[in-house]
């Protein structure tokens, strides 16, 4: 049986109950709205990167310095030279570049990992030095590689076919000026 008290009691902790519940309803519709209207916005930053990508296939093919995969696997087991894969972050976008020269002979600077390159400026001047003489769509020499509908594992095998010691191509993966970390002042 029920006293007056314990019923009191009762409706407070019920009452304490729901008035905790309601900043976090309130938090999952922030959350819900923000969700919402975070769409849109990752959809727009998408369709942006595409347009450029593509606006750089057509600025490369307009200058004869765009080539299909299966003319990049001809020219990497023919003549060797080197893939400069372009990358910039974990998930993309990468750029594949072709350029007949061995990237590892030419450079005056040390070539290191990317993902060491990409996190400090000790490898800034071998980035420069590569967007300069390859990857400038203005004044470099390499040629852009198409890979749309090429698969991850076809590339994993000529990267691991360039790994070979016996392999005349090389892969150098290269961070882009653009994500590497500014120095204070610029």
């Amino acid at each position: 049986m029920q006293t007056p008290q314990t019923q009191r009691r009762h409706e407070k902790k019920r009452l304490k109950l729901r008035l905790k519940a309601i900043p976090e309803l309130v938090w999952i519709w922030i959350l819900f709205a923000g969700t919402i209207l975070a769409m849109p916005f990752g959809f727009a930053a998408r369709w942006i990167g595409l347009r450029r990508e593509h606006k750089l296939r057509l600025l490369m093919k307009s200058r004869g310095r765009l080539m299909t995969w299966r003319q990049f696997l001809d020219a990497m087991h023919e003549r060797g030279g080197t893939c400069i894969e372009e990358r910039f972050s974990p998930k993309g976008p990468v750029r594949f570049w072709w350029t007949p020269e061995n990237v590892y002979r030419e450079s005056p600077y040390e070539i290191i990992d990317w993902f060491t390159m990409r996190k400090g400026r000790r490898a800034e001047p071998f980035i420069r030095w590569c967007r300069e003489r390859y990857t400038n769509a203005e004044s470099g020499s390499a040629v852009l590689v198409e890979t749309w509908g090429v698969t991850k594992k076809e590339i994993y095998a000529l990267w691991s076919e360039c790994r070979s010691d016996a392999s005349t191509a090389r892969w150098v993966e290269v961070a882009p000026p653009e994500i590497v970390p500014r120095r204070p002042g610029q």
